[in-house]
Protein backbone atom coordinates (compact mmCIF):
# COMPACT_ATOMS: atom_id res chain seq x y z
CA UNK A 1 0.00 0.00 0.00
CA UNK A 2 1.17 3.65 -1.22
CA UNK A 3 1.66 5.94 1.74
CA UNK A 4 -1.35 8.41 -0.31
CA UNK A 5 -3.61 5.05 -0.46
CA UNK A 6 -2.86 4.44 3.68
CA UNK A 7 -4.08 8.24 4.29
CA UNK A 8 -7.26 7.42 2.23
CA UNK A 9 -8.05 4.87 4.12
CA UNK A 10 -7.13 6.46 7.32
CA UNK A 11 -9.90 9.06 6.30
CA UNK A 12 -12.46 6.38 5.29
CA UNK A 13 -11.78 4.70 8.78
CA UNK A 14 -12.42 8.02 10.76
CA UNK A 15 -15.33 9.17 8.55
CA UNK A 16 -16.73 5.58 9.14
CA UNK A 17 -16.20 5.63 13.23
CA UNK A 18 -17.69 8.66 13.37
CA UNK A 19 -21.08 8.30 11.53
CA UNK A 20 -21.48 4.86 13.44
CA UNK A 21 -20.91 6.69 17.35
CA UNK A 22 -23.47 9.23 15.36
CA UNK A 23 -26.22 6.87 15.15
CA UNK A 24 -25.44 5.03 18.51
CA UNK A 25 -25.89 8.62 20.21
CA UNK A 26 -28.68 9.37 18.14
CA UNK A 27 -30.01 6.28 19.39
CA UNK A 28 -29.55 6.56 22.80
CA UNK A 29 -32.84 6.19 24.98
CA UNK A 30 -31.23 8.28 27.23
CA UNK A 31 -30.90 11.36 25.32
CA UNK A 32 -34.83 13.22 25.24
CA UNK A 33 -36.07 16.06 23.07
CA UNK A 34 -37.13 18.88 24.78
CA UNK A 35 -40.80 17.51 25.02
CA UNK A 36 -39.74 15.82 28.46
CA UNK A 37 -40.35 18.26 31.25
CA UNK A 38 -36.38 18.62 32.08
CA UNK A 39 -33.61 19.74 29.60
CA UNK A 40 -31.65 17.11 27.91
CA UNK A 41 -28.38 18.24 29.84
CA UNK A 42 -30.40 17.34 32.99
CA UNK A 43 -31.58 13.70 31.40
CA UNK A 44 -28.15 12.83 30.17
CA UNK A 45 -25.94 13.38 32.82
CA UNK A 46 -24.00 10.31 33.95
CA UNK A 47 -23.14 9.70 37.60
CA UNK A 48 -19.57 9.01 38.19
CA UNK A 49 -18.83 5.82 40.12
CA UNK A 50 -18.45 6.36 43.76
CA UNK A 51 -15.90 4.84 45.82
CA UNK A 52 -17.53 3.27 48.37
CA UNK A 53 -14.77 3.88 51.13
CA UNK A 54 -14.91 7.66 50.78
CA UNK A 55 -19.21 7.63 51.17
CA UNK A 56 -20.18 8.70 55.12
CA UNK A 57 -22.35 6.05 56.80
CA UNK A 58 -25.80 7.32 55.69
CA UNK A 59 -27.25 3.47 56.14
CA UNK A 60 -29.34 4.63 59.62
CA UNK A 61 -30.76 6.96 57.29
CA UNK A 62 -31.31 5.07 54.35
CA UNK A 63 -32.74 1.99 55.92
CA UNK A 64 -35.36 4.28 57.85
CA UNK A 65 -38.84 2.85 58.17
CA UNK A 66 -41.38 5.10 58.99
CA UNK A 67 -44.99 4.16 60.86
CA UNK A 68 -48.46 5.83 60.00
CA UNK A 69 -50.18 6.86 63.50
CA UNK A 70 -53.37 7.47 61.88
CA UNK A 71 -53.72 10.85 63.26
CA UNK A 72 -54.09 13.99 61.41
CA UNK A 73 -53.01 17.10 62.52
CA UNK A 74 -54.39 20.10 60.94
CA UNK A 75 -53.20 23.72 60.57
CA UNK A 76 -54.58 26.89 58.33
CA UNK A 77 -52.07 29.85 57.63
CA UNK A 78 -53.05 33.15 55.99
CA UNK A 79 -50.37 35.38 54.75
CA UNK A 80 -50.71 39.18 55.22
CA UNK A 81 -48.83 42.28 54.97
CA UNK A 82 -48.27 43.73 58.03
CA UNK A 83 -46.24 46.22 60.41
CA UNK A 84 -44.27 44.24 62.47
CA UNK A 85 -42.58 45.49 65.76
CA UNK A 86 -39.31 44.89 66.32
CA UNK A 87 -38.39 46.30 69.25
CA UNK A 88 -39.59 49.70 70.67
CA UNK A 89 -40.53 52.02 67.88
CA UNK A 90 -38.69 50.08 65.66
CA UNK A 91 -40.90 48.66 63.18
CA UNK A 92 -40.85 46.92 60.15
CA UNK A 93 -43.69 45.70 56.83
CA UNK A 94 -43.50 42.03 56.49
CA UNK A 95 -45.25 39.51 54.91
CA UNK A 96 -46.32 37.66 57.45
CA UNK A 97 -47.93 33.67 58.66
CA UNK A 98 -51.43 34.40 60.33
CA UNK A 99 -49.83 38.18 61.52
CA UNK A 100 -47.01 37.34 63.20
CA UNK A 101 -42.96 36.92 62.23
CA UNK A 102 -42.02 34.31 62.73
CA UNK A 103 -45.31 32.21 61.92
CA UNK A 104 -47.05 30.03 64.16
CA UNK A 105 -45.11 27.03 65.55
CA UNK A 106 -46.29 23.88 64.27
CA UNK A 107 -46.17 20.60 65.93
CA UNK A 108 -46.57 16.95 64.68
CA UNK A 109 -45.57 13.39 65.58
CA UNK A 110 -43.47 11.47 63.32
CA UNK A 111 -46.07 9.36 60.87
CA UNK A 112 -48.74 11.81 61.18
CA UNK A 113 -50.72 13.59 58.11
CA UNK A 114 -50.16 16.93 58.07
CA UNK A 115 -52.56 18.81 56.64
CA UNK A 116 -51.70 22.64 55.74
CA UNK A 117 -54.26 25.65 54.63
CA UNK A 118 -52.86 28.49 52.73
CA UNK A 119 -54.77 31.45 51.80
CA UNK A 120 -52.99 34.69 49.99
CA UNK A 121 -53.91 37.55 51.08
CA UNK A 122 -51.59 39.92 49.80
CA UNK A 123 -50.94 41.06 46.29
CA UNK A 124 -48.01 39.03 45.31
CA UNK A 125 -47.61 35.33 44.54
CA UNK A 126 -46.36 33.04 46.94
CA UNK A 127 -45.86 29.23 48.35
CA UNK A 128 -44.71 27.14 51.51
CA UNK A 129 -41.17 24.94 51.30
CA UNK A 130 -41.70 22.12 54.26
CA UNK A 131 -37.52 22.56 54.69
CA UNK A 132 -36.30 19.20 56.02
CA UNK A 133 -39.42 17.13 55.32
CA UNK A 134 -39.41 14.12 53.33
CA UNK A 135 -42.18 14.64 51.75
CA UNK A 136 -43.82 13.86 47.88
CA UNK A 137 -42.38 16.38 45.16
CA UNK A 138 -45.35 17.97 44.69
CA UNK A 139 -45.78 19.35 48.04
CA UNK A 140 -42.53 21.07 47.74
CA UNK A 141 -43.26 24.05 47.73
CA UNK A 142 -40.57 24.99 45.02
CA UNK A 143 -42.69 27.34 42.38
CA UNK A 144 -42.56 26.48 38.75
CA UNK A 145 -40.42 23.24 39.51
CA UNK A 146 -42.78 21.26 41.82
CA UNK A 147 -46.04 23.54 42.01
CA UNK A 148 -47.56 26.93 40.59
CA UNK A 149 -47.27 29.27 42.95
CA UNK A 150 -50.50 30.66 44.99
CA UNK A 151 -51.42 33.51 43.31
CA UNK A 152 -53.40 36.53 45.38
CA UNK A 153 -56.89 35.06 46.54
CA UNK A 154 -55.78 31.68 46.41
CA UNK A 155 -55.72 29.12 48.67
CA UNK A 156 -53.41 25.80 48.22
CA UNK A 157 -53.76 22.86 50.61
CA UNK A 158 -50.35 20.39 51.56
CA UNK A 159 -50.75 17.59 52.52
CA UNK A 160 -47.93 14.87 53.67
CA UNK A 161 -46.74 11.75 55.93
CA UNK A 162 -44.58 14.04 58.91
CA UNK A 163 -41.17 12.78 58.70
CA UNK A 164 -38.24 12.31 59.88
CA UNK A 165 -38.61 13.71 63.51
CA UNK A 166 -36.76 16.25 64.52
CA UNK A 167 -36.56 19.95 64.14
CA UNK A 168 -37.99 21.56 60.81
CA UNK A 169 -38.94 24.81 59.26
CA UNK A 170 -41.57 26.13 56.44
CA UNK A 171 -40.56 29.15 54.76
CA UNK A 172 -41.76 30.76 51.38
CA UNK A 173 -39.82 29.44 48.14
CA UNK A 174 -41.34 31.94 45.78
CA UNK A 175 -37.87 34.31 45.51
CA UNK A 176 -36.81 33.06 48.35
CA UNK A 177 -34.03 35.95 49.21
CA UNK A 178 -37.12 38.75 49.25
CA UNK A 179 -39.79 36.49 50.65
CA UNK A 180 -37.64 35.25 53.40
CA UNK A 181 -36.31 38.41 54.48
CA UNK A 182 -40.28 39.63 54.27
CA UNK A 183 -40.50 37.33 57.27
CA UNK A 184 -41.98 33.98 55.63
CA UNK A 185 -40.91 31.75 57.85
CA UNK A 186 -41.74 29.63 60.98
CA UNK A 187 -40.80 26.87 62.90
CA UNK A 188 -41.85 22.67 62.83
CA UNK A 189 -41.17 20.50 65.64
CA UNK A 190 -41.74 16.82 64.42
CA UNK A 191 -41.69 14.80 67.88
CA UNK A 192 -40.18 11.35 67.59
CA UNK A 193 -43.34 8.71 67.39
CA UNK A 194 -43.21 4.53 67.93
CA UNK A 195 -39.73 3.32 67.66
CA UNK A 196 -39.09 2.25 64.26
CA UNK A 197 -37.96 -1.69 63.56
CA UNK A 198 -34.42 -1.31 62.96
CA UNK A 199 -33.18 1.64 65.51
CA UNK A 200 -31.88 1.70 68.87
CA UNK A 201 -32.84 4.62 71.44
CA UNK A 202 -29.61 6.87 70.55
CA UNK A 203 -31.22 6.76 66.90
CA UNK A 204 -34.49 7.29 68.17
CA UNK A 205 -32.98 10.59 69.61
CA UNK A 206 -33.67 9.22 73.58
CA UNK A 207 -37.15 9.73 74.21
CA UNK A 208 -36.85 8.76 77.82
CA UNK A 209 -34.43 11.69 78.46
CA UNK A 210 -36.37 13.93 80.82
CA UNK A 211 -36.73 17.41 79.70
CA UNK A 212 -38.30 20.23 81.98
CA UNK A 213 -38.50 23.14 80.01
CA UNK A 214 -38.39 23.11 75.85
CA UNK A 215 -37.98 26.47 73.68
CA UNK A 216 -37.43 27.39 70.31
CA UNK A 217 -35.76 29.66 69.25
CA UNK A 218 -35.26 31.20 65.71
CA UNK A 219 -32.20 33.40 64.71
CA UNK A 220 -33.04 36.41 62.01
CA UNK A 221 -31.25 39.80 61.16
CA UNK A 222 -33.40 42.50 59.63
CA UNK A 223 -32.17 46.11 57.33
CA UNK A 224 -34.75 48.50 58.86
CA UNK A 225 -34.07 51.12 56.41
CA UNK A 226 -35.28 48.46 53.36
CA UNK A 227 -39.40 48.83 54.05
CA UNK A 228 -39.92 47.04 50.46
CA UNK A 229 -43.92 46.50 51.15
CA UNK A 230 -45.47 45.15 48.01
CA UNK A 231 -43.10 47.28 45.69
CA UNK A 232 -41.64 43.93 44.25
CA UNK A 233 -38.37 46.16 44.98
CA UNK A 234 -35.39 44.61 43.60
CA UNK A 235 -32.96 45.81 46.39
CA UNK A 236 -34.26 43.72 49.40
CA UNK A 237 -32.46 40.58 49.17
CA UNK A 238 -29.70 41.37 47.09
CA UNK A 239 -26.12 40.33 47.63
CA UNK A 240 -24.88 43.71 48.11
CA UNK A 241 -27.53 44.25 51.19
CA UNK A 242 -26.78 41.25 52.99
CA UNK A 243 -23.99 43.77 55.06
CA UNK A 244 -26.84 46.22 56.02
CA UNK A 245 -28.82 44.11 58.56
CA UNK A 246 -28.73 46.61 61.36
CA UNK A 247 -31.34 44.73 63.80
CA UNK A 248 -30.93 40.79 65.06
CA UNK A 249 -33.74 38.86 66.27
CA UNK A 250 -34.77 36.16 68.16
CA UNK A 251 -38.46 34.82 67.50
CA UNK A 252 -38.82 38.11 65.62
CA UNK A 253 -37.54 40.50 68.49
CA UNK A 254 -34.39 42.59 69.19
CA UNK A 255 -33.46 42.39 72.98
CA UNK A 256 -34.63 43.75 75.17
CA UNK A 257 -37.62 42.10 74.34
CA UNK A 258 -36.49 38.96 73.22
CA UNK A 259 -38.36 36.12 74.80
CA UNK A 260 -36.58 35.22 78.32
CA UNK A 261 -35.53 31.52 79.33
CA UNK A 262 -37.49 30.64 82.91
CA UNK A 263 -35.91 28.16 84.58
CA UNK A 264 -35.90 26.26 88.01
CA UNK A 265 -33.10 24.65 89.62
CA UNK A 266 -32.24 21.10 88.82
CA UNK A 267 -34.74 21.65 85.62
CA UNK A 268 -33.20 20.16 82.56
CA UNK A 269 -33.74 22.46 79.75
CA UNK A 270 -33.59 21.88 75.67
CA UNK A 271 -33.44 25.23 73.18
CA UNK A 272 -33.82 24.07 69.93
CA UNK A 273 -31.98 26.64 67.89
CA UNK A 274 -32.27 27.70 63.94
CA UNK A 275 -30.61 30.14 62.49
CA UNK A 276 -33.11 30.96 59.58
CA UNK A 277 -31.02 34.45 58.40
CA UNK A 278 -27.72 34.54 55.87
CA UNK A 279 -25.64 34.99 58.93
CA UNK A 280 -23.89 32.80 60.92
CA UNK A 281 -24.01 33.68 64.88
CA UNK A 282 -21.97 31.75 67.63
CA UNK A 283 -24.29 31.75 70.61
CA UNK A 284 -22.74 31.52 74.02
CA UNK A 285 -24.16 30.60 77.36
CA UNK A 286 -22.90 32.52 80.49
CA UNK A 287 -22.77 30.20 83.31
CA UNK A 288 -23.24 26.46 82.55
CA UNK A 289 -21.97 24.27 79.65
CA UNK A 290 -24.35 22.80 77.69
CA UNK A 291 -24.58 19.60 75.56
CA UNK A 292 -25.25 20.09 71.41
CA UNK A 293 -25.90 18.00 69.04
CA UNK A 294 -27.54 18.45 65.25
CA UNK A 295 -31.51 18.48 65.17
CA UNK A 296 -31.89 18.18 61.77
CA UNK A 297 -33.27 14.29 62.03
CA UNK A 298 -33.86 12.76 65.43
CA UNK A 299 -33.52 9.04 64.31
CA UNK A 300 -30.39 9.58 62.19
CA UNK A 301 -26.87 8.75 64.07
CA UNK A 302 -25.80 11.85 66.18
CA UNK A 303 -23.13 12.64 68.55
CA UNK A 304 -23.29 15.23 71.11
CA UNK A 305 -20.47 17.92 72.34
CA UNK A 306 -20.22 19.63 75.68
CA UNK A 307 -19.47 23.98 75.39
CA UNK A 308 -20.15 26.85 76.59
CA UNK A 309 -20.67 28.07 72.79
CA UNK A 310 -21.31 27.14 69.51
CA UNK A 311 -21.63 28.34 65.47
CA UNK A 312 -24.71 28.51 63.79
CA UNK A 313 -24.87 28.46 60.28
CA UNK A 314 -27.50 29.55 57.44
CA UNK A 315 -30.39 27.05 58.13
CA UNK A 316 -28.80 24.99 60.64
CA UNK A 317 -30.95 23.33 63.70
CA UNK A 318 -29.00 22.44 66.83
CA UNK A 319 -30.65 21.20 69.67
CA UNK A 320 -28.71 22.59 73.46
CA UNK A 321 -29.62 20.84 77.03
CA UNK A 322 -28.22 22.32 80.02
CA UNK A 323 -28.98 21.61 83.29
CA UNK A 324 -30.14 24.68 85.51
CA UNK A 325 -27.79 24.10 88.22
CA UNK A 326 -25.78 27.40 88.68
CA UNK A 327 -29.03 30.30 90.34
CA UNK A 328 -28.71 33.17 89.06
CA UNK A 329 -29.49 35.67 85.79
CA UNK A 330 -27.26 34.96 83.25
CA UNK A 331 -27.21 35.77 79.47
CA UNK A 332 -27.18 34.03 76.14
CA UNK A 333 -25.83 35.94 73.08
CA UNK A 334 -24.08 35.95 70.03
CA UNK A 335 -20.21 36.31 70.38
CA UNK A 336 -20.30 38.15 67.25
CA UNK A 337 -20.97 41.11 69.01
CA UNK A 338 -21.84 43.36 66.73
CA UNK A 339 -25.06 41.19 66.50
CA UNK A 340 -25.77 41.54 69.91
CA UNK A 341 -26.50 45.59 69.34
CA UNK A 342 -29.53 47.25 67.76
CA UNK A 343 -28.86 49.51 65.14
CA UNK A 344 -25.30 49.25 66.59
CA UNK A 345 -26.52 50.43 69.85
CA UNK A 346 -25.18 47.83 72.58
CA UNK A 347 -26.78 45.95 74.27
CA UNK A 348 -29.28 44.43 71.87
CA UNK A 349 -30.20 41.94 69.10
CA UNK A 350 -29.13 38.72 69.59
CA UNK A 351 -29.38 38.59 73.60
CA UNK A 352 -32.07 37.37 76.17
CA UNK A 353 -30.98 35.86 79.37
CA UNK A 354 -32.20 33.00 81.46
CA UNK A 355 -34.00 33.99 84.77
CA UNK A 356 -33.99 31.27 87.83
CA UNK A 357 -37.30 31.46 89.77
CA UNK A 358 -36.72 31.97 93.31
CA UNK A 359 -33.29 34.04 92.18
CA UNK A 360 -31.41 34.43 95.41
CA UNK A 361 -29.53 37.31 93.76
CA UNK A 362 -32.79 39.57 93.06
CA UNK A 363 -32.06 41.89 96.10
CA UNK A 364 -28.54 43.00 94.30
CA UNK A 365 -29.02 42.98 90.43
CA UNK A 366 -31.55 45.36 88.99
CA UNK A 367 -34.75 44.72 87.62
CA UNK A 368 -35.44 43.47 84.22
CA UNK A 369 -35.58 45.57 81.65
CA UNK A 370 -32.30 47.07 82.84
CA UNK A 371 -32.43 51.20 82.42
CA UNK A 372 -30.73 52.38 78.91
CA UNK A 373 -31.57 50.11 76.59
CA UNK A 374 -34.24 51.99 74.71
CA UNK A 375 -33.51 55.39 72.10
CA UNK A 376 -32.71 58.42 73.73
CA UNK A 377 -34.79 61.69 72.69
CA UNK A 378 -31.74 63.22 71.59
CA UNK A 379 -30.91 62.38 67.58
CA UNK A 380 -27.29 62.75 68.18
CA UNK A 381 -27.38 59.95 70.39
CA UNK A 382 -30.58 57.97 70.05
CA UNK A 383 -28.52 54.92 69.02
CA UNK A 384 -26.66 54.63 71.95
CA UNK A 385 -27.00 53.11 75.14
CA UNK A 386 -26.39 54.93 78.47
CA UNK A 387 -22.75 52.91 78.62
CA UNK A 388 -22.27 54.49 75.21
CA UNK A 389 -22.75 57.96 76.32
CA UNK A 390 -20.49 57.25 79.44
CA UNK A 391 -17.21 56.13 77.13
CA UNK A 392 -17.69 59.03 74.40
CA UNK A 393 -18.32 61.53 77.65
CA UNK A 394 -15.44 60.56 79.37
CA UNK A 395 -12.98 60.13 76.06
CA UNK A 396 -14.16 63.16 74.04
CA UNK A 397 -15.73 65.58 76.96
CA UNK A 398 -19.09 65.48 75.23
Amino acid sequence: MTRKTGLVAAIFAFTLCAFAAGVAFAADPEVKTHKQPYPDRWNSIKNPPVNPNSMPDISGAENMSFRATGKMVEYYLTIEQIKWNIVGDVYVTQWAFNGQVPGPLLTATEGDIVRITVKNNTTIDHTIHPHGQWVPVNMDGVPNVTQLSIQPGETFVYEFMAKPSGHHFYHCHVNAATHMDMGLYGSFVVYPGEQAPGTNAKQAADPSLRIDRDYVMILDEVDTRIDDGESGGMELGHPRKIANFNYFTINGKSFPETPMIFVREGDIVRVRFLNFGYWSHAMHLHGHAFAQSSAECDRCPRTWEFRDAMNLNAAQRTDIIFKANNPGRWVFHCHRVPHATNDGAYPGGLLTVIEYENNPYLPVIPPLPLPGFKTMDDPKTMNMSLSHKAIKKQIMGE
